[in-house]
């Protein structure tokens, strides 16, 4: 059990020494596509912690057209044709080849190039990618997959009996759209149901960029792991991602390229919830409720606005300790504990809605909370029914 951490650009000094002090709840880094090059120290400093160290070459951008594509590797100028790449193996053998060739030394466990599966074929061209990387490296190799939450589960099922059969013993498996605060019972409940196809095979699982709702699958037991960026990357949505690389990037009078604004939230742990900085801001400055949904442990313990002060630093000791205390519980006592926990953050949410919010000002929204502890007392009732 643990969460993995997907590095961005410029936060790995953060990280370093995070690992260097707290591994103990990190089951994994994943090293960022395009600035590994500046992370070799942090991906040894995991290694000497014992946390596993992945790479994130995201490929499945490839078979879209887009902009500031280049150092993705295997980006050839022009969209991959899935169809033409599943029927030509050197082609195949070239995009393995860049991806590897990608991968830091450092690295524990290797990512094979991949696609957001919207159909069988493109399921079986991942599989076929994943075991031709595999014949290329003595090092383990762990495939992401990625589904349209759309879906069937009879296809999920399909996929992870191939992967079983391949040999492959651990999977990211990620559904897009998955995440943010809007979710429903229905879609929380079909993504576990997905997760346990793997898990019946034996996999070693991993809930990929999903907050609340991969904590809450670790401690159901529908998945051994999950993953957050440092301070956002808790969620998934494909489409966005093409949406977004569709655009130009904006230049500044000297034509340079403007940087793309921070996703960064603010996280607080009582509301379990990253928010922007503004609202952060606001809900901390308020007596009433400050001390109820900040953070008093690590750097935070000396400071009410730790987690602004130092965002990323805060993000990780928070998520880490979380999944610390759910580690330490014995197995049985664990849903108990991720219940009580997202309980007292969904009572929360209402009451600042309900009293510390200006009719003007958006409501913190709940559905997600209440879809997932909806969820968590159904399979209670179930397993003693």
């Amino acid at each position: 059990m643990g969460v993995e951490f997907r590095l961005g650009y410029n936060n790995h000094l953060k990280v370093e020494d995070f690992v260097t002090r707290e591994a103990a709840a990190i089951g994994a880094i994943a090293l960022h596509v395009s600035g590994a090059v500046h992370q070799n120290a942090v991906a040894e400093a995991a290694r000497e912690a014992g946390v596993s160290v992945t790479f994130d070459p995201r490929t499945e951008r490839l078979a879209s057209p887009g902009y500031g594509m280049e150092k993705i590797p295997g980006y050839t100028g022009i969209p991959y044709n899935l169809q033409d790449l599943a029927a030509d193996p050197g082609a195949r053998a070239k995009l393995v080849a860049s991806v590897l060739e990608a991968h830091p030394a450092a690295t524990t466990l290797i990512t094979p190039p991949s696609f957001f599966i919207a159909a069988p074929e493109t399921a079986l061209l991942n599989l076929g990618l994943a075991e031709m990387t595999r014949t290329e490296t003595s090092t383990p190799v762990r495939p992401v997959i990625t589904f349209g939450s759309r879906c069937s589960h009879a296809l999920v099922r399909n996929v992870a009996e191939e992967y079983a059969r391949a040999g492959f013993t651990a999977v990211d498996v990620r559904f897009s759209p998955l995440g943010g605060e809007k979710e429903s019972i229905r879609k929380i409940r079909a993504v576990y149901k997905n997760l346990d196809a793997f898990k019946g095979y034996g996999f070693e699982v991993t809930l990929g960029q999903s907050g609340n709702i991969g904590q809450a699958a670790v401690a159901l037991g529908h998945a051994n792991h999950y993953s957050v960026g440092v301070a956002q990357l808790e969620s998934v949505n494909h489409a966005r991602t093409i949406n977004a690389q569709s655009k130009p990037p904006i230049l500044d009078e000297d034509g340079k390229k403007k940087p793309r604004p921070s996703q960064e939230g603010v996280y607080l742990p009582g509301l379990a919830l990253t928010v922007s900085r503004a609202t952060g801001t606001a809900l901390l400055g308020h007596t009433d409720i400050r001390t109820r949904i900040g953070c008093r442990i690590g750097p935070c313990a000396s400071s009410i606005k730790g987690p602004l002060d130092d965002n990323r630093g805060h993000y990780l000791h928070a998520r880490a300790a979380e999944m610390q205390q759910l580690m330490a519980q014995p197995a049985a006592w664990r849903v108990k504990s991720e219940t009580d926990r997202l309980a007292r953050a969904l009572e929360l949410r209402k009451l600042i809605n309900r009293k510390y919010l200006g009719k003007d000002e958006p409501q913190l929204n709940t559905r997600t909370l209440e879809s997932i502890l909806g969820q968590i007392g159904e399979e209670q009732a179930a397993a003693v029914a």
